[in-house]
């Protein structure tokens, strides 16, 4: 006798929960990596204000010279119109975008790297970048961040004092690439195959939500992520490389009727 059949409303169900659970998980990646900018910004904010406490010092300790107090308040405005764009720039990568939109792949890149600036100097680490002079691209700014900000946080961790990133951006005529490396330990055999999997870490306090969430996000720009490690010593290290399709603006511009 043959067994029933479950309902197909049944697995209609479990697939919108499913979906629910991995709408979740981005937020809560989302969340998390909104928290690290927080971080990033507050310090950033904090430099400025030690630095506009003593430009108000200096012009109440030298009231009697004009002059210099022109040069402080030139100094304390020059400081405050970078707090306005370090607040801005962090609000623009928070909000969420609902729409993809024309951006700077390579300002993006620096951006990223600019939020990391001091577990990047704790750690000395070398970084270089080599980009274009400018790489656009038609994309969701908030997630490319996010996915470019968690692969450079990996490639951080990863990296042992003194350590080396590279950081390049670069557009051929169909596509950007995005490629970041660093000469850490490498990736350890056994996570190879299920690299880009939930819930798959080698970090004792890690989820294993980045690189699955790195690998939704640029699939659903319609790139491809690929990487290589070794971990080979003296040659150890780690490269990804994500590929993001470019429409170019000559090729979706309707030609004009002679």
């Amino acid at each position: 006798m043959d067994s029933a059949s479950p309902p197909r409303g049944s697995f209609d169900d479990e697939g919108q929960k499913l979906k629910a659970c991995e709408e979740n998980l981005r937020r809560y990646h989302q969340l998390a990596m909104a928290g690290r900018l927080v971080g990033a910004t507050m310090h950033e904010v904090n430099n400025r204000l030690a630095a506009l406490t003593n430009l108000i010092f200096l012009a109440r300790t030298f009231a009697a010279s004009p002059l210099q107090n022109v040069d402080y308040l030139d100094e304390a405005d020059s400081q405050l119109r970078s707090l306005g764009e370090i607040t801005g720039r962090s609000l623009s990568f928070i909000r969420l975008d609902m729409e993809a939109k024309e951006i700077d792949l390579v300002d993006l890149a620096n951006s990223a790297l600019r939020l990391h600036h001091e577990q990047i100097a704790k750690k000395r680490i070398n970084v270089q970048t080599r980009s274009s002079e400018a790489a656009l691209a038609c994309v969701k700014k908030g997630e490319i961040f996010q996915a470019i900000t968690n692969l450079l946080l990996n490639s951080i961790e990863a990296l042992p004092h003194s350590g080396k990133l590279h950081v390049r951006v670069v557009t051929h005529p169909y596509n950007a690439i995005i490629t970041i490396a660093d000469n850490g330990a490498g990736i350890p055999e056994s996570m190879r195959r299920t690299l880009f999997d939930s819930f798959k870490s080698n970090k004792s306090e890690g989820n294993g939500l980045g690189l699955w969430i790195v690998k939704e996000i640029v699939h659903g720009h319609g790139g491809t992520i690929r990487y290589r490690s070794s971990s080979v010593f003296g040659r150890s290290g780690t490269v990804f490389r994500i590929l993001l399709p470019v429409q170019s603006l000559e090729r979706t511009t309707l030609p004009e009727e002679s």
